[in-house]
């Protein structure tokens, strides 16, 4: 074979390799650049990042009692009503939020509403009848001379249908949570429940006085409990 045969050869060889390898690279082009062009679809949200609390059409007013100045009852050893009061309060908001009620509060610090009592007390009055609350709460602590009286207790103002129908309700369901004997309702005439438009209940969630119930409630896991107590009563009540 001529020489000029094997060099002829050679050189197509090569030629056939280098086509085939660009071949081969377009095609790999092609596929990816397609690919690429596909659109990616973005990940499903998950559902809590979605959700969202479907209102119930019903609006509460969480009142936390006393606040600044006004301290409210105080225990023999010092733990003062008002701190307590906004502690149930914000744990029983968070809740009743989660289970689709509309919260107003009266107080979200551990701030008066007023620089007097009577400023403080007119301005409660003006939240608690805003147009279209449906119920006010008022978070207290209680206290009394015989150190061996405990538990919770609920007020609703005498005459009340309503109030006192709210109160039952609370005052059985705070029983039920606590694994307490179950109390009656009481009636009573003090400023929050007079002069509210809508039903209205004060919880005393314990007494400072007692030395048992004044060491749970200042327990995190007992107000949370109270708190429950009271919303379950609420969410029933409106049932």
């Amino acid at each position: 074979m001529k020489k000029s045969d094997i060099t002829r050869k050679i050189i197509n060889s090569i030629c056939m390799v280098l086509c085939t390898f660009t071949l081969a690279m377009l095609i790999t082009f092609w596929v990816d650049g397609d690919e690429a062009s596909k659109e990616v679809p973005s990940p499903l949200p998950t559902p809590e990042a979605t959700q969202e609390i479907a209102q119930n059409g019903f609006t509460i007013v969480i009142d936390a009692g006393h606040g600044g100045k006004d301290c409210g009852a105080v225990s023999p050893g010092g733990t003062i009503e008002s701190a307590l009061n906004l502690e149930v309060a914000k744990e029983l908001e968070q809740i009743l939020t989660k289970t689709g009620f509309k919260i107003i509060m009266t107080r979200t610090d551990e701030n008066a509403l007023g620089s007097t009592k009577s400023e403080d007390m007119k301005k409660r009055k003006e939240i608690m009848n805003t147009p279209h609350v449906d119920a006010v709460v008022s978070v207290h602590m209680n206290k009394f001379s015989d150190s061996s009286v405990s538990g919770p207790m609920v007020f609703y103002m005498q005459g009340s249908e309503a109030g006192q129908k709210l109160a039952e309700c609370a005052i059985e369901s705070i029983c039920t949570r606590l694994e307490r004997p179950t109390r009656s309702a009481n009636p009573g005439d003090y400023f929050v429940i007079r002069e509210s438009e809508a039903p209205a209940i004060i919880v005393e969630c314990g007494f400072l006085s007692n030395s048992e119930d004044e060491r749970l409630l200042l327990t995190k896991e007992h107000r949370l409990c109270l708190a429950e107590g009271i919303a379950d009563g609420v969410s029933k009540f409106f049932s």
